[in-house]
């Protein structure tokens, strides 16, 4: 470092490295005795703690935020959880790598609840008061969805996850996604305005309201008592999937139902249709034994009464009638049900046959996609001329590349 001394000692100035700097500054505040042991009040935010059990944090209040650190082996761990109001001691440092002041946590006490804590638990319990929370007016899921809506950022892997988890165990659901907000200013507004514009959907089952993880902060807008209000109103039932499994928001408590992520809604609101063609299949077994069981009892009971034509020697004509009776509803019964039974799964596998991506290439379809990031293409917005495409068809790929684009006439399904 280099210090050039000017015409008063007020005036001298230095030149430092980064490095220098940085260890200067950090030899500063560990010198200076009164930070080297302190204790700071502040609400927790952010917390995060780390595989090898090392908790990060900010401590916070209505002027300022400033980092902290608490490795594993000090007091009061059990504290650390976003909204908590609490006293952290501990000392001062410099982080140079990062260029982070920050504080080194060794022992943490409670000293109270959060402001934003604090706002969570009076509405929470206002809102229990109104019936909110109510088990009673909680409703069921569909088992078998054929149209549900989400409302969430289609910007985040949020959506991906849960569309890619519903493709995979019912793609023959229909869905309709509402983009929503879901952190930061107007955010509560636009999460009303999703759900109000998904319950509108003709023959709509249900709504997903997901979002990712985050911090309380984040998290906030799903605490809003317009959001929760909006869900209790909602005349379809609302799955909550809102962070992960350890963060609760109001939007959970009055939702008809609160999966711990959204890929775990994905899973929850949709049957697996593996498990169902098994079903099917056990369903049609049964209907073999009961038929069975079914003609060897009517085969008992014209043998019971054929004998005693040995004996009696009755009408023979008489019995023979019955017994063709007997058995022309044996036979009628069992074709109805069968052709009942082959009808559904010839229904259920023609379904299955058309979702499969090879046969719909196989009848001349093709699958296009942009070369450099293989969106596939499903309107003319999507390109421009000159862009370089790839063309699936059912025995490869073929490259091209747009000359000219033409819109076709608008129509309502197209929206």
């Amino acid at each position: 470092m280099i210090f050039k001394e000017e015409s008063n000692y007020s005036n001298i100035k230095a030149t430092f490295t980064v490095g220098e700097l940085s260890e200067y500054i950090k030899n500063t505040l560990e010198r200076t005795t009164h930070l080297r042991n302190l204790e700071v009040i502040g609400e927790i935010s952010n917390h995060f703690q780390s595989s090898s059990g090392h908790n990060y944090f900010s401590l916070k209040d209505e002027k300022a935020v400033i980092r902290c650190v608490m490795f594993k082996e000090s007091s009061g761990i059990e504290y650390l959880e976003n909204g908590q109001l609490i006293n952290a001691q501990g000392y001062i440092s410099f982080y140079k790598t990062r260029g982070d002041l920050q504080i080194y946590v060794n022992k943490v006490e409670p000293e109270g609840i959060g402001s934003l804590q604090k706002n969570f638990e009076l509405l929470k319990t206002k809102l229990e008061s109104e019936g909110l929370f109510d088990i009673s007016r909680k409703r069921s899921l569909p088992k078998y969805p054929k149209f549900i809506g989400i409302a969430t950022s289609k910007k985040g892997s949020v959506l991906q996850d849960i569309l890619n988890i519903i493709k995979r165990r019912y793609p023959l659901i229909k869905i309709k996604i509402a983009d929503t907000k879901v952190q930061g200013k107007d955010s509560s507004s636009s999460i009303v305005k999703s759900i109000k514009a998904l319950e509108s959907q003709k023959n709509i089952e249900l709504i997903i309201l997901a979002r990712g993880g985050g911090s309380l902060e984040d998290l906030w807008p799903f605490n809003e008592e317009i959001v929760a209000k909006s869900i209790f109103a909602c005349k379809v039932p609302v799955v909550s999937a809102i962070g992960h499994e350890t963060d609760v928001t109001i939007s959970d408590l009055v939702s008809d139902l609160r999966a711990p992520t959204p890929s775990a809604a994905a899973e929850i609101i949709t049957p697996d249709i593996v498990e169902l063609r098994n079903s099917i299949s056990q369903k049609l077994n049964e209907f073999y034994i009961n038929i069975d069981f079914l003609i060897s009892k009517k085969t008992s009971n014209l043998e019971i009464t054929f004998d005693p034509l040995l004996y009696k020697k009755p009408d023979i004509l008489s019995f023979e009638n019955r017994i063709n009776q007997y058995s022309n509803s044996i036979k009628t019964s069992f074709l109805k049900n069968y052709e009942k039974f082959h009808l559904t799964i010839n229904s259920l596998e023609n379904s299955l046959r058309t979702l499969d991506p090879k046969n719909v290439l196989s009848r001349g379809y093709s699958i296009i996609s942009k070369k450099n990031n293989n969106k596939v293409i499903t309107k003319t917005n999507q390109l421009k001329v000159g862009d370089l495409l790839s063309i699936t068809i059912k025995n490869g790929e073929i490259e091209a590349r747009t000359t000219n684009l033409k819109n076709k006439i608008r129509r309502i399904d197209d929206e």
